[in-house]
């Protein structure tokens, strides 16, 4: 039984080590600023969805007071 706690320990500790060791990786200060510096630099795109420019007149419509 006291085995079988001490492997369950170790792997639990090393567990722990390695994602402390990953996530020190994310949060340091270079990491921080390269990723907003790609992030900056990566190309512009529109998240509205539809066309960019309305035209003045619509051509699928008839004008009001026209018949045809």
């Amino acid at each position: 039984m006291l085995v079988r706690n001490l492997i369950l320990w170790l792997i639990g500790a090393i567990v722990l080590a390695v994602l402390l060791f990953l996530a020190r990786g994310y949060f340091s200060a270079e990491t921080r600023t390269r990723r907003r510096r790609d992030r900056s630099h990566r190309p512009v795109t529109s998240r509205k969805s539809g066309p960019s420019v309305r035209l003045a007149v619509d051509v699928d419509k008839p004008k009001r007071g026209r018949k045809g």
